[in-house]
């Protein structure tokens, strides 16, 4: 596959190529967390296949999902406040 930089490009058409493939790998990194997330919670909270999750297993599974999210975001605002901290000195 060519680099950006190899293709022959004006600046403009350099950027929205450039901002597409970020936004497709954003996209995918999404969908990456979301597979984890699924993979995850299913192991641990649902035991045998039915027709219908018993209510343990909508709760664990709601509680799962909720844990996840609440980590992914301290760890981004961790991140963030590290990355704020760097740029301050």
């Amino acid at each position: 596959m060519a680099d950006i930089s190899d293709l022959n490009l004006d600046p403009a058409s350099r950027k929205e190529l450039e901002q597409f493939i970020e936004t497709q790998q954003a996209q995918t990194r999404v969908q990456t967390q979301v597979h984890m997330l699924t993979d995850m919670c299913w192991d641990k909270c649902v035991g045998s296949i039915s027709s219908s999750f018993s209510r343990s297993e909508q709760s664990c599974l709601a509680n799962c999902v909720d844990r996840f999210l609440d980590t992914s975001l301290y760890l981004v605002k961790k991140v963030e406040d590290q990355r704020a901290a760097l740029g301050q000195h």
